[in-house]
C-alpha cells in the first residue's frame, strides 16, 4: 500500500514538471494558447485525478497504522490481565470489559467500539483508540 502512495506521488510530481514544461513551451511561443490551454487543462485534471487518489490512499495508510497501534496495546493489555482474565468469573470480566470500552455504537452498518486505551500510553489525553467492524461478514 505504501508503495502505491509513492507511485502516485512519482507520477504528481511527474505532472508537475509537465506543467511547467507546458508553460515554458508557452512563453517560448513553441505551441500556441489553444494548444496550450487544452493540454494545460488536461494536464490539472490529471493532477487533481491523483491528489484524490494519494488523499485516498494516505488515509488507508493512516487507519492501518492506527489499527497496528491498537493492535499492539492489546497485546500489551492482554500480556498484564490475561491471566486474571482466564480464571476470572462472569462479574468479574463484565468489570473489565466496562473498564476497557468507553462507549459502543451499533449501526445499520457497522459497529464502532471505541476503547478507554489511550493511543499513547504516557499521554493520558490523547485520543481513545477506536475500532469499527462491519456489522455483517462481505461476501467473498
Amino acid at each position: 500500500m505504501l508503495g502505491n502512495l509513492e507511485i502516485l506521488r512519482s507520477q504528481r510530481t511527474k505532472l508537475q514538471h509537465a506543467v511547467e514544461r507546458l508553460i515554458d513551451s508557452f512563453t517560448e511561443g513553441l505551441i500556441e494558447k489553444g494548444q496550450f490551454t487544452s493540454r494545460m487543462d488536461r494536464t490539472k485534471h490529471r493532477i487533481a485525478d491523483l491528489d484524490a487518489r494519494i488523499r485516498d490512499n494516505a488515509g488507508d495508510i493512516d487507519q492501518l497504522e492506527r489499527l497496528q497501534l491498537a493492535t499492539s496495546r492489546f497485546r500489551e493489555l492482554a500480556a498484564a490481565i490475561g491471566p486474571e482474565l482466564a480464571g476470572a468469573n462472569w462479574q468479574r470480566r463484565r468489570e473489565i470489559i466496562r473498564t476497557l470500552v468507553k462507549q459502543i455504537d451499533i449501526d445499520t452498518e457497522v459497529i464502532k467500539i471505541i476503547f478507554r486505551v489511550a493511543q499513547n500510553a504516557r499521554d493520558a489525553d490523547s485520543d481513545s483508540i477506536s475500532v469499527t467492524l462491519p456489522r455483517r461478514p462481505k461476501p467473498a
